[in-house]
């Protein structure tokens, strides 16, 4: 831990930094934090005196998702990440105070995330969302499960709409439900049998878990099937969301084997974290990666632009792989160009000149089902030149104009979001009155190669900027 003295104007650190180790606190001074993407909410962009800031970063080891600039002559403590980590388990009221800090940023990012949505579409309420899982699971003659969300929706919604519907299901297929779907309690643990269901999708949460012995499998229903999102072992965390935010579970958890595991609730969460500074360290360090990966996916769809989009998209997957984007080394992405854009909710026969691009770009090789990049500094070099032109774009389809046409509407939802005035001008009304030429692969081509020269002058410059404006002191 030290103290020092950053001037006025001075960096404190520069966005999509990969040396993140540190956290910083205000003793004396103010900061701003900015981002490049002025579309980007930062939850609190001014930083005084006992605040601390650099924290989501550090935490989860990933390059910093914003710059940190000295508004006055300011006093910054600078601890490592470890200790950091000792000082919450030493310290609950500092811990208490950046979980609520987490989970006020997450709110300000969901809120983002909802004001980007369709403004047409209307969306289930959460008795509708859990009333449908009950549907599914009766249908694909997943009793138990169906059993848990009717036991579920009828403690939720005793009067609610469906409720003798759900009363009519649970009497057909009581008699179908094997074993049980209440879990063995054997304080402090809680023993679930092989594919038992530990929580649903859309019912609210008190509690998260840790896993001392078996797997948990997270799924997700759509329409038509399940999505497995992940497989789940010893030692990791899930349902930490109910920590920090009065969301409902936004994906179903199932035992897969004999599982045990940990439940701890929020009021339980200083008297653990005091007791085992070791589960401290995983719930922040889990904390910290969802608050980390929520952004980044939020930042890549506040773009006009398919290709800024694509672009974004790709830079935030090698990230997620913990790839730096200083690299030269080939790296492999586990899905191929259609799949690349149907994540981004686009029809490949619909967007040619954006596909000609991806195809057109040398670092890229496109295989059935893989996108290899061939160096990920390129990659994160065009994307930053598709990012600086994002609002000079000409629209590529009539998908894409309506989809400006919507983002424009929203403007002010998603600026209410923020919770702030704008501080760039505002978009033409109309699209017509856009008239700038398309981006070109030889114009990426082109910045790329100047790119590439000055990313020595520019590192050396970054050095300069942060030890020698900053004038930093040890106190």
């Amino acid at each position: 831990m030290k103290k020092s003295l950053f001037k006025k104007g001075a960096y404190i650190y520069i966005e999509g930094d990969e040396d993140a180790d540190t956290v910083y606190i205000v003793d004396k001074g103010a900061v701003q934090l900015s981002r490049y993407n002025t579309n980007a909410p930062i939850y609190k962009n001014i930083l005084k005196d006992g605040e601390f800031f650099g924290v989501t970063a550090s935490l989860c080891n990933k390059p910093r998702m914003e710059s940190a600039i000295a508004l006055t002559d300011s006093v910054i403590t600078s601890l490592t990440r470890q200790e950091f980590i000792n000082l919450l388990s030493k310290t609950p009221q500092i811990a208490i105070k950046v979980l609520n800090y987490f989970s006020d940023e997450l709110r300000a990012y969901n809120g983002m995330m909802i004001a980007l949505k369709d403004k047409g579409v209307e969306l289930e309420t959460p008795e509708e969302a859990l009333y449908n899982h009950i549907n599914y699971f009766y249908n694909n003659n997943s009793y138990a499960y169906a059993f848990y969300c009717c036991k579920r929706y009828r403690e939720l919604y005793p009067g609610g709409i469906f409720a003798t519907a759900v009363k009519s299901i649970m009497e057909k297929i009581k008699g179908k439900v094997k074993g049980s779907i209440v879990p063995v309690n054997e304080p402090p643990y809680k023993i679930f049998m092989d594919q038992q269901m530990i929580f649903c999708e859309d019912e609210p949460g008190n509690e998260m878990y840790i896993i001392k012995e078996g797997k948990v499998k997270i799924i997700k229903l759509s329409s038509e099937s399940e999505i497995i999102l992940s497989v789940l072992k010893k030692g990791d965390v899930f349902g930490e969301m109910a920590l920090i935010s009065d969301k409902l579970r936004n994906a179903a958890a199932i035992s897969w084997g004999k599982t045990i595991l940990l439940p701890i609730k929020k009021e339980s969460l200083v008297a653990v974290m005091k007791q085992m500074p070791a589960i401290t360290q995983l719930i922040f360090k889990e904390l910290s990666h969802r608050i980390w990966f929520t952004y980044i996916q939020l930042e890549s769809q506040l773009y006009d632009k398919p290709i800024t989009r694509i672009y974004a998209l790709l830079e935030n997957k090698l990230i997620e792989k913990n790839v730096s984007l200083k690299s030269n080394e080939p790296v492999k992405l586990n899905f191929g160009i259609d799949e690349l854009l149907r994540m981004l909710g686009y029809i490949s026969s619909k967007m040619e000149k954006s596909t000609n691009i991806l195809l057109g770009d040398s670092n890229l090789e496109f295989n059935i089902g893989e996108i290899i990049v061939q160096k990920p500094s390129q990659l994160s070099a065009k994307a930053k030149y598709f990012k600086s032109r994002d609002h000079m774009a000409i629209i590529e389809s009539e998908e894409e104009k309506k989809e400006i046409e919507k983002r424009q509407g929203r403007e002010t939802s998603v600026e209410s979001a923020k919770n702030e005035k704008p501080s760039t001008p505002s978009t033409p009304s109309t699209i017509e009155e856009i008239h700038v030429t398309a981006t070109t692969v030889d114009e990426a081509d082109t910045f790329l190669q100047f790119e590439e020269k000055t990313d020595e002058k520019a590192d050396q410059y970054k050095k300069e900027e942060l030890h020698v404006i900053s004038e930093e002191i040890e106190i």
